[in-house]
């Protein structure tokens, strides 16, 4: 059920329009319910005389704790709907904690850990697939690490222990934000015990206790990487990345200083938002991080889909002066997010990928003066045909000087889409100007919306 049917399946609970609910049979019933709020759930219990106890039934639980007043009155519920059909299996178990709660005497640490670690317990007993605890920093008990049954898995700000084994057999999706792991070992255990692991999402928190997470898999499919925003106590971070069958890559971070990348020939999309932690500008002198970088980039090469953002492309752009840098040759589609003064980054990346086909610039921020478009001779751009300028033009000339490079150097460009400043009185002024630009493809279209 997509978010759309949810909205329209509590809005019908909550406002009495249970009727068709009640028509349809009674699997269809169990699937609709399933997927909705627990509190939903109870409303829908109330309206309906027959299923005044109908949230005790069904086969998952999805709370919110800002349903409640008082902490304790979470835990009960909690309590009472595991007291249920003991004995049957669950579809998901779905806990949100909110610390504005009261909790009195009763939500300290201690008692926040022995909680969780009985629901936790009980659930793994009844087989559950679906596990979503965000709980503050309780620290998960041992039998979650030998979940037979689980598929699912997404944590928030939980501790995790270093266990000696961990098994996770069924578990294909995989979610850690603001988690904390006891060492870097613990987070290699728990990623090499996800045997059929196919997606993992992970957000980091500053004081995880990981100086070099490595994340190695024969089955990811996709990895979604957020480094912490802050400066943790440990210094050299390091993410490694070995998943001969990933197809999907998405980094983001600005404080980790090496991203070492392996058996990456199935990458199909990847989106780089990373500046190996270069604070202020590009050391040349570091000949170890330049080493790096140039073999991060060879190891992403293949991709087909990429996005950059600004200060990827940045260090890319210095990188050239000093090393040789891969050609990205099966990359067919770029978008990059691209701004201030250092857009002369761009060219001397389209250069570097001989196949391109379609170009998306977002947020683009051109100086009156200053950069230059081309710091050597113009080269083709042999391959391009579509290209998109997401921001508004406002007619400049570092503006038209690009516009006049894609039409000028790209031969086979069949459609250029930009878009005008809307509060701008030169569009009329803006638009004369692009139609004198020489274009070098006898087909192209020139879209302005």
């Amino acid at each position: 059920m997509d978010e759309e049917g949810r909205e329209r399946v509590r809005a019908n609970a909550s406002g009495g329009g249970a009727d068709w609910l009640r028509k349809l049979p009674e699997a269809l019933q169990w699937h609709v319910l399933l997927n909705l709020p627990t509190k939903d759930v109870v409303k829908a219990s109330v309206i309906y005389s027959k299923w005044r106890h109908l949230w005790r039934y069904v086969p998952g639980l999805d709370l919110d704790c800002r349903d409640f007043k008082e902490y304790n009155v979470v835990v009960k519920f909690i309590d009472r709907f595991l007291s249920f059909n003991s004995e049957s299996s669950l579809e998901k178990f779905k806990i949100r904690y909110d610390s504005v709660l009261d909790a009195d005497d009763d939500g300290d640490e201690q008692t926040d850990n022995a909680n969780v670690t009985r629901w936790i317990n009980a659930v793994v007993k009844r087989h559950v697939k679906q596990l979503d605890v965000a709980w503050g920093e309780v620290v998960m008990p041992p039998s979650l690490y030998m979940c037979e049954s689980l598929v699912s898995l997404k944590l928030s700000d939980a501790n995790l222990p270093n266990l000696e084994s961990v098994s996770l057999p069924s578990v294909k999706v995989l979610d850690l934000v603001l988690v904390k792991f006891a060492n870097d070992l613990a987070f290699e255990r728990l990623i090499s015990g996800c045997f059929v692991l196919e997606s993992l999402v992970l957000y980091r928190s500053p004081n995880d206790n990981v100086k070099v997470l490595h994340v190695s898999s024969k089955s990811l499919l996709s990895f979604v990487y957020n480094g912490s925003t802050k400066k943790g106590p440990l210094d050299d971070l390091v993410v490694s990345v070995d998943a001969p069958r990933l197809e999907d890559l998405q980094l983001s971070d600005h404080l980790t200083e090496s991203f070492v990348v392996s058996n990456m020939s199935s990458l199909v999309r990847a989106d780089i938002q990373i500046n190996f932690s270069f604070e202020k500008a590009f050391d040349p002198t570091d000949l170890r991080k330049r080493n790096m970088i140039r073999k991060f980039l060879a190891g992403i090469s293949c991709v087909k889909n990429l996005i950059l953002a600004q200060c990827t492309l940045e260090v890319i752009y210095e990188l050239s002066k000093y090393e040789l840098l891969p050609v990205f040759r099966k990359l067919a589609s770029l978008t990059v997010d691209f701004y201030e003064n250092r857009w002369e980054t761009l060219p001397d990346f389209l250069h570097r990928c001989p196949n391109l086909n379609s170009l998306i610039v977002e947020s683009t921020t051109f100086p009156e003066e200053g950069a230059s478009i081309l710091t050597g001779p113009p080269r083709l751009l042999s391959s391009l045909e579509y290209v998109k300028i997401e921001s508004p033009l406002e007619g400049n000339a570092m503006e038209m000087k690009f516009v006049s490079y894609l039409l000028e150097n790209s031969p086979i460009l069949k459609k250029l889409t930009l878009r005008l400043d809307n509060g701008s009185r030169k569009n009329s002024a803006i638009f004369r100007e692009l139609l004198k630009i020489p274009r070098r493809s006898s087909s192209c279209q020139v879209i302005v919306l």
